[in-house]
């Protein structure tokens, strides 16, 4: 039984593989063509493209990439070079013409070999492959600089370091979100109570997150002590506890709306993620939970207003992962920015 389970796995993951790889190909033959047609349509105007396809924190945190590629090339065809999946985060950009959805890093090779491009700015660091392609993406800038994934926490935010990557000058602006009236419409809807406390427990690493009784802890003591509700974000919850005052919103916002929903906050509190780059490009003061992540001790990924200390406390208890931060600590960095509690 076992073999037989070992054998069907195989066979899975090759006609997943060889159906992505047909499936790339066709992707890839499709986007040539369209971006041969963008640049009939564009007439003498450069094709300039910035690419950076993922992760979501990553992306925001790069907005200002855009805004100084487009003082360099103010009369250029600016398209941004993303995954499906974050497409939002660039969608309403006002300095960009349009955007391309990336299907694999391999896709974006073949892409990048057939000079469609004008000039490129691309951030990201080399060798980040597709799962199921054989091609290894080079950025030769980021090699340059000797900018790698075991040292490129080391060498500042991810706006200063993935600007480098680009060829660009190190930046060091505040990020901004772009967000449509139709979201903050949709955002309406929901009837969100004035100026919540939104918090964000869970991340895409298990190493970035802290305890979920610490949350529930946590989420308790404010619903008791202050007058705020407080709506947790994100795609899964981990809070159990069962108070009016209290709404899980998780799974049920797109990205846009998750911003705009830190965005209303009075207080974000959440770990190293998505969201704290949200907060961070909305203008929402937050507490920010960080720990060491892999060899990184003592990192900051944030630029702009958090890098300088605007509107933020960062709690880091330095050669510990964010799962041994001391609840006490948070409570008491909690009670610091909500101030006097209400009366009993």
């Amino acid at each position: 039984m076992a073999s037989w389970s070992k054998q069907r796995a195989l066979w899975i993951h090759r006609y997943n593989k060889y159906t992505h790889i047909v499936g790339k190909f066709r992707s890839f033959v499709w986007k040539y063509i369209y971006l041969r047609w963008l640049k009939y349509k564009a007439g003498n105007r450069p094709l300039v493209a910035i690419i950076l396809s993922e992760q979501m924190g990553d992306i925001i945190a790069c907005e200002p990439v855009v805004r100084e590629v487009r003082q360099r090339h103010p009369d250029a065809y600016l398209i941004w070079l993303v995954r499906k999946q974050y497409v939002e985060l660039v969608k309403y950009h006002p300095d960009l013409d349009n955007y391309l959805v990336e299907k694999c890093p391999s896709e974006r090779v073949y892409l990048l070999r057939t000079g469609i491009f004008d000039t490129v700015y691309n951030m990201h660091i080399s060798h980040r492959k597709c799962k199921y392609c054989p091609e290894d993406p080079i950025n030769p800038t980021a090699d340059q600089i000797d900018l790698t994934f075991d040292n490129y926490y080391n060498r500042g935010d991810l706006l200063y370091m993935f600007s480098q990557a680009a060829g660009l000058p190190a930046l060091t602006a505040d990020p901004k979100m772009y967000i449509p009236e139709k979201v903050r419409q949709r955002v309406s809807s929901l009837n969100i109570s004035e100026a919540p406390i939104v918090i964000h427990c869970q991340s895409s690493h298990v190493m970035r997150d802290w305890p979920p009784e610490n949350w529930n802890r946590l989420v308790r003591w404010l619903l008791d002590t202050y007058p705020y509700p407080v709506i947790e974000v994100g795609l899964e919850s981990v809070i159990t506890e069962k108070h009016p005052g209290f709404r899980n919103l998780c799974g049920q916002l797109s990205l846009l709306e998750t911003a705009e929903v830190i965005r209303q906050s009075h207080l974000f509190i959440g770990i190293d993620s998505g969201p704290a780059h949200m907060a961070n490009a909305t203008g929402a003061t937050s507490i920010l939970l960080l720990g060491q992540l892999f060899d990184f001790v003592d990192y900051l990924p944030y630029s702009g207003r958090y890098k300088r200390g605007e509107d933020i406390t960062i709690l880091n208890n330095f050669g510990h992962p964010c799962s041994e931060l001391p609840y006490g600590w948070v409570q008491e960095a909690a009670a610091q920015r909500l101030g006097q509690p209400k009366l009993v």
